[in-house]
């Protein structure tokens, strides 16, 4: 396996906010190879965002909704900080990524520092995602930590089909990380078609928060990610310590 740690990186940037332009920033010059970002789906400034039949997705707020402000990323010093808006969520994505591509079996693991949350929304989030594409509908697994929450595991089996939680399983020991805690420590990890979503409050000892098998294709994309559930915010997540065991495409 080859090991690919940025905890050591040291890189200057210039990064100039993209909001004003209204389109995503390409930062992706500035991000430590081979490490690139973009904002996908709902997040993306000017996509048309499609109707989302209530009968078969339920209400949300943001739903067939877009992004009035782009997202951006930018790294330093073995610190990633996202900013996005939209949400992880439904038939369709929205929200800055950080990605790359992989093959095969993958760990990531990352401690999320802090969440800036200026939207106050429950449903901010900040994780780590596998995903078959940059589509916003892409089938794909996500292991993330909202402000309010806490962790979850949520998964998208079909593309363009509804995003589902895997609920931990209440006779299993309770989780040592308290909700609204930072810094706390995610990994996902995939072993052929399965993924499984770990949290910790030290980087040591780690509460699984759910496992799910899913035919997802071997070459896809590992992701930091963040999002604001709303439109015209943008939450700020800060990553260090990212350490990725890959196959590398």
């Amino acid at each position: 396996m080859k090991i690919h740690s940025f905890c050591s990186v040291l890189l200057l940037l210039s990064f100039a906010s993209a909001a004003a332009l209204g389109r995503a920033a390409d930062s992706s010059a500035k991000l430590p190879p081979p490490w690139q970002n973009q904002d996908i789906g709902s997040g993306r400034v000017g996509t048309e965002v499609p109707p989302v039949p209530v009968e078969k997705f339920g209400k949300n707020a943001l739903f067939g909704k877009g992004a009035q402000i782009a997202g951006n990323a930018k790294h330093a010093d073995g610190v990633f900080t996202l900013q996005g808006t939209m949400d992880i969520w439904g038939p369709m994505d929205g929200g800055q990524v950080v990605w790359q591509k992989v093959q095969g079996d993958i760990e990531i693991v990352a401690r999320v520092t802090s969440m800036d949350n200026p939207g106050k929304n429950a449903h901010a989030k900040a994780g780590l995602c596998i995903r078959e594409s940059l589509e916003g509908a892409a089938r794909s697994v996500t292991q993330c930590i909202t402000p309010v929450d806490g962790s979850q595991f949520l998964y998208r089996a079909a593309k363009a089909e509804k995003t589902d939680r895997v609920r931990p399983d209440p006779a299993a020991p309770k989780p040592s990380v308290p909700k609204e805690k930072f810094p706390c420590w995610l990994k996902l990890v995939r072993k052929g078609n399965v993924f499984t979503g770990y949290e910790s409050l030290d980087g040591e000892t780690w509460w699984h928060t759910g496992t799910i098998t899913l035919d997802l294709k071997a070459d896809a994309l590992v992701c930091l990610t963040t999002s604001s559930h709303t439109t015209n915010t943008l939450t700020t997540a800060v990553f260090d310590h990212v350490t990725l065991s890959a196959k590398s495409k």
